[in-house]
């Protein structure tokens, strides 16, 4: 076994996944309930904004983190299911949209334009650090269980871009939306 002894329990992972659509279950019965999402969560340093995001923003950010994290740690530390697998793929997917939802919660810019690029791109950069740690984990430990190669990683990048993709649609069906229908109304 490769880790410590609570990631390889599989109570670990099953809370993980439990506590994330909770938080699912409750960003998606606020936002039926509200008619405008408030930024509720404004966060300012060095004159600027930092972070401007809705609560359910943050709800639905926690859930894809946590499922990201509790199906990461059941196929790898419980399930023993590793590299160049389907449910590798779904972790890299999970990742993906974790990493842009929480990018998306920064004040980047109200352009959209640039908006989701730059999230995408914070993804594909966490998808090269990771991808560029399992190539030195396996150039100097040749007993790891990381198995590698360039289609597994050309896939693993289409999967997450895909993930990242999906979060946007999902941003501006929880955030966007709300702020254009706001609009309209004044």
């Amino acid at each position: 076994m490769h880790g410590a002894d609570w990631l390889a329990n599989p109570l670990t992972s099953l809370a993980l996944i439990a506590v994330s659509l909770v938080l699912l279950f409750i960003a998606i019965s606020q936002k039926r309930k509200r008619e405008i999402q408030k930024f509720s969560i404004v966060i300012r340093g060095f004159g600027h904004r930092i972070i401007k995001t809705s609560d359910t923003w943050l709800l639905v950010t926690g859930f894809l983190g946590l499922a990201a994290l509790g199906a990461h740690f059941m196929a790898e530390y419980w399930l023993h299911l590793y590299d160049v697998t389907p449910i590798d793929r779904f972790t890299h997917g999970l990742s993906g949209m974790a990493i842009t939802a929480i990018v998306l919660s920064f004040n980047l810019t109200n352009r959209r334009r640039v908006y989701y690029p730059a999230s995408i791109g914070a993804s594909w950069a966490a998808f090269i650090l990771w991808e560029v740690y399992e190539w030195i984990l396996v150039a100097t430990v040749p007993d790891s269980h990381v198995e590698i190669s360039p289609a597994d990683t050309a896939i693993d990048l289409w999967i997450d871009t895909l993930g990242a993709l999906s979060v946007c649609f999902i941003h501006d069906e929880f955030v966007h939306d709300e702020e254009e229908k706001a609009a309209e109304r004044r």
